[in-house]
């Protein structure tokens, strides 16, 4: 097979970032005071971050665009394949994905929860709808629950011509739902408001939107909405739901039951909480006369019942809603151990307000601790930075550079305390801020932004200095590290090294430190290189290793012993043993190695496995050996899609070249165990050597007759090839499943048939 080496050797060799300690990102803007900040984060460091040690190190595929901030959790189990650390993303097309969070690979599991709605079927106040598309799925950030590992989100479905928006509960290691989950939201205040029957407001479901991110707080899910493009009718809405049982439905908030619009979008950003558990939101433009309608209001909720305890109105609130001029854009930020609230809205004000003591509205801002006209338009987002000598805000308008805002003496300097050379057409920018606590000098300022308008345009991730707004590294630098279509208001998430850029173009893109910021070698993964399944490994599985320092800069390639005609054990200086055996080297590089597992370890029970470079030793990683780990290798080296399948005359089989019902093919996999008689590792495969266990083969679903299973003529032994007879009534795009033994391959391998 021509193509087959590559598919071996793989697409990419690609690095990985030290482990460390860090803070779990389980909700929207890291934090339930929404400061878009992780000062847990003690690798990337301003020294660290730079073009000649800064990029991109690989892409997770997922299937829609994806507006939701990725979440991440350290150690979860997941169901089958041992304990991983965990990205989960979820996308406009209602997919959820748990991918393990430091290697490149199918996802540990996905699942779909139902059709999403066309955003071609809204409008706006403006006519068609175009600030999404082409559709709306999972658009608010999800939250997980660390004490019980659920994930809740809410997916906006079109089934039967209706608009659903329903929320689940999806259990981290499995994506099963948990907790009563799904139930469809349903909402209904008393009120004779915009779209009311017979004093009753009911939540429309075609006419909203569920943007800003999910609240778990006092053991409550709390959901907000807000409109399509200001397209009426249209409110405010929160409710809260049980956590243990999303069935119970807890209260109901609505912005404007007497009157009309009041929306709660935040630009993405949840619902804020105090110390005390109040809930804090914003709210936009629409009616207001502060008895019950509370558009264009700074709103604290009592958590039981979301009754307005307290509120806050800029003076010249009615102005600012004519001139859609919306208080919430960017939503609530409190400052932790403070009493302090800071907001902003399209207008260019910053708002620094006192919890304890909103203000309400007076004849001008004077009523509350302070207003900052920045002098722009648009604060959509910002960013919190708690330092020891004193909080610092950042924030970006339109046209403008991203600038710092200190606080001292419980007030903002009226000129920022340092900006950025470069600025922003747009202003719909995501920010976070990582440090290593509240330490000066060790901040980076992560901004992704697009500078092309109008929108679709490309998206740019910058760092910055987040002591001087000096940029130290951005993503036009280095040729590779481009971060695709810009996805308004979404926020990097910055994890253990590493920064998850999500992207329009169905992709969430990893950035890390590469191979030269570690000077000895580091694993951070060990995966079957077919699948890349993380599990046990097999006599005779190929595997991919990742890390650093694991080899040249260069990517080096299988050689041979000339006296022995077997594959080399030690390749450019790179070495990898099992039990102290060592491994034939399929490649090696900096960043990524693969090496065939010694077929002498069969019955081990565990192996330790060492990598070395240079005389230099990782760390020792044990894993458990099974008698078969199967995984099929796909033709683009994903492990998934069109597979690395041979039709019966030898070209490779796609969609554009099926295979003919009934014919023979050839499929390729690694991982199959022992053999008989017993592989000599590192030789090349001159005889038929069958597997020892038991195979089969399902094809779309139906049993294919396996004419042989065993190491594959001409290829190192470990690749395994099996020649199957395709069952008479299959046809179409189809999956094809191996299992060896009681082990079954992954499930996202296709084949095409005719």
């Amino acid at each position: 097979m021509p193509a087959l080496k590559n598919i071996l050797i793989g697409a990419t060799f690609l690095t990985s970032s030290v482990f460390a300690q860090q803070q779990d990102v389980t909700t929207g803007s890291y934090d339930n005071y929404r400061t878009n900040a992780d000062l847990n984060e003690t690798i990337l460091t301003p020294s660290k971050v730079s073009s000649s040690t800064f990029g991109k190190l690989f892409s997770l595929s997922v299937d829609g665009q994806i507006y939701a901030q990725p979440l991440y959790r350290q150690n979860i189990a997941i169901a089958g394949q041992g304990t991983h650390n965990v990205v989960f993303v979820a996308t406009m097309h209602n997919s959820v994905y748990a991918f393990d969070a430091d290697t490149p690979g199918v996802p540990l599991w996905s699942v779909n929860l139902g059709p999403s709605v066309p955003t071609s079927n809204y409008t706006s106040d403006t006519g068609a709808y175009t600030d999404i598309s082409p559709e709306n799925g999972i658009l608010g950030t999800p939250v997980i629950d660390p004490s019980t590992g659920a994930m809740y989100l809410v997916a906006a479905t079109f089934e039967n011509n209706s608009y659903v928006y329903r929320l689940h509960a999806l259990d981290g290691g499995s994506g099963s739902e948990l907790f009563g989950a799904p139930v469809t939201i349903t909402l209904q205040v008393p009120g004779v408001g915009d779209n009311s029957v017979g004093g009753t407001v009911t939540l429309d479901a075609s006419q909203h939107i569920q943007r800003p991110a999910l609240l778990l707080s006092n053991g409550s899910v709390y959901v907000s909405f807000g409109s399509h493009g200001d397209s009426a009718p249209y409110h405010g809405w929160i409710v809260a739901y049980s956590a243990q049982n999303v069935q119970n439905q807890l209260a109901v908030l609505n912005t404007t039951p007497n009157g009309s619009e009041g929306a709660i979008w935040q630009s993405g950003r949840g619902p804020a909480v105090d110390a005390a558990g109040n809930i804090y939101a914003v709210s936009s433009n629409g009616d207001s006369d502060f008895t019950s309608n509370f558009s264009q209001s700074v709103l604290k909720l009592d958590p039981n019942t979301l009754a307005i305890n307290d509120w806050f109105a800029p003076f010249n609130f009615q102005s600012l809603s004519d001139g859609d001029e919306d208080l919430g854009t960017s939503g609530p930020m409190l400052i932790p151990n403070t009493n302090y609230l800071v907001t902003g809205g399209k207008a260019g004000i910053m708002y620094l307000v006192d919890q304890t003591n909103l203000g309400h509205v007076g004849t001008s801002d004077s009523q509350i601790l302070q207003s900052v006209n920045i002098g722009g338009f648009g604060i959509f987002n910002m960013a919190l930075w708690n330092r020891s000598d004193g909080p610092i805000v950042y924030t970006h308008l339109a046209n403008a550079p991203i600038t710092a805002w200190k606080m001292t003496g419980g007030q903002f300097g009226t000129s920022p305390s340092a900006q950025s050379v470069n600025g922003f057409i747009v202003p719909f920018q995501g920010m976070t801020l990582s440090a290593n606590g509240t330490q000066p000098g060790s901040g980076v300022l992560w901004v992704l932004g697009a500078n092309e308008w109008p929108l679709p345009g490309a998206g740019q991730l910058h760092a910055y200095n987040a002591d001087t707004l000096d940029e130290i590294w951005n993503s036009t630098m280095n040729d590779g590290d481009a971060t695709g279509g810009f996805v308004k208001f979404a926020n990097p998430t910055v994890a253990n090294g590493k920064v998850y850029v999500p992207t329009m173009d169905y992709q969430l893109l990893v950035f890390g430190l590469n191979y030269n910021t570690v000077t000895s070698p580091l694993v951070t993964g060990i995966v079957n290189a077919a699948s890349y399944s993380n599990g046990a490994v097999a006599p005779g599985e190929m595997v991919a290793i990742y890390g650093q320092n694991l080899g040249p800069q260069n990517i080096a390639v299988a050689t041979f012993d000339n006296s022995s005609g077997n594959t080399n054990t030690q390749l450019a200086g790179t070495q990898v043993t099992f039990n102290g055996i060592p491994a034939p080297l399929v490649y090696t590089s900096s960043g990524a190695a693969a090496a065939i597992v010694p077929y002498e370890i069969d019955g081990a029970g565990q192996a330790s496995v060492v990598v070395s470079f240079n005389g230099q030793v990782a760390s020792t990683q044990i894993m458990t050996v099974a008698d078969a780990a199967p995984g099929l290798f796909s033709a683009d080296s994903s492990g998934s899609g069109p597979g690395a399948i041979l039709n019966a005359d030898y070209s490779l089989n796609s969609p554009s070249n099926p295979a003919n019902a009934g014919s023979i093919a050839v499929i390729y996999a690694t991982g199959g165990g022992q053999t008989n008689p017993a592989t000599i590792s590192g030789t090349v495969t001159t005889a038929a050597t069958p597997l020892v266990d038991q195979v089969a083969v399902t094809v779309g679903g139906q049993p294919a007759q396996v004419l042989y299973a065993g190491n594959a003529g001409g290829e190192v032994a470990g690749v395994v090839q099996l020649n199957v007879q395709l069952p008479a009534g299959v046809t179409g795009t189809v999956p094809v499943t191996v299992t060896i033994g009681t082990h079954p391959s992954q499930a996202t391998v296709t084949m095409s048939i005719q």
